[in-house]
């Protein structure tokens, strides 16, 4: 297992309630026996596959912590990626003014975000938490997922800023045709329903499906996104998507198509890998 002793560590101060620097301070410290047998526990469950996060129960996310458990996908590293692009989008476009990139002076530089398939909240709480964001709405076709949402969205003090709704499998009919939001942003499911068998075993057996099974080719849920998005975002706003590494080319095609989009552009992740998708009107 890749990084096994560093998980190790991180299982072990779970377990003693410390943080990891004790473990440095004090490497001498001995466990009694059962603490031992609980800590057995502990390894058995990561090695049988079950997500580190799951175990720890938390995700430190850019600036926010949540919980995580398997109602809703993991956020990885690449969301992560996703928030700084939006982040960066909002503070640098043009007419966002330069007291908006002055976190300390200024009101948000987005007004209101729409977070499809908001999942655990984490991209729609981080926008909030950052500055970047004055209100955000998310929305998820799993009641599970909503209910971890809430329940993250109470511990970062965000439940007069952050709406959690329901919606169906056209996940933007329950709005209005029209303008209503400055930033439509999703993580969406967007892996091969063939391919799914085919995960890490902690994806496979951990994620939701719902949260992964983007149908036949992987597009299902972007076209649908695609679909009503333009019309409801204000002039100058954008769209934001994360998508597989090889269907760039394919998002590109369904936006373009959609409507008329100002600018599609494909940005790529930390590996060097075509990630996202901006849209901006």
């Amino acid at each position: 297992m890749e990084n096994a002793a560093r998980e190790s560590e991180r299982l072990l101060c779970l377990l003693l309630d410390i943080p990891r620097v004790s473990l440095i301070l004090d490497p001498d410290r001995r466990l009694d026996a059962g603490s031992c047998l609980r800590l057995d526990a502990l390894l058995d469950r990561r090695i049988c596959g079950e997500p580190l996060q799951h175990i720890e129960g938390t995700v430190e996310f850019r600036e926010v912590v949540i919980g995580s458990d398997r109602r809703a996908l993991i956020p990885r590293p690449e969301t992560e990626q996703l928030v700084e692009l939006i982040t960066r989008w909002a503070r640098e476009r043009p007419g966002a003014g330069k007291a908006s990139r002055d976190r300390a002076a200024a009101a948000p530089p987005i007004g209101t975000v729409l977070d499809v398939g908001t999942g655990s909240g984490v991209i729609a709480l981080s926008l909030l938490s950052e500055g970047t964001a004055a209100r955000a709405i998310g929305i998820d076709i799993s009641r599970d997922a909503l209910a971890l949402a809430r329940d993250n969205r109470r511990l970062a003090g965000m439940e007069g800023r952050l709406e959690l709704l329901a919606c169906d499998v056209d996940p933007l009919r329950s709005f209005a045709a029209r303008p209503a939001f400055d930033v439509i942003v999703s993580n969406p499911p967007y892996v091969r329903t063939a391919e799914l068998d085919r995960l890490p075993t902690e994806v496979r057996d951990h994620d939701p499906h719902a949260a992964l099974d983007g149908g036949t080719d992987g597009l299902a849920v972007i076209r649908r996104i695609a679909a009503g998005a333009r019309e409801r975002l204000f002039s100058g706003g954008g769209l934001f998507l994360e998508i597989g590494a090889e269907q760039a080319e394919s998002v590109v095609s369904i936006l373009e198509r959609s409507g008329p989009w100002r600018s599609v552009s494909v940005r790529r992740d930390l590996a060097g890998r075509d990630r996202f998708v901006a849209a901006e009107c």
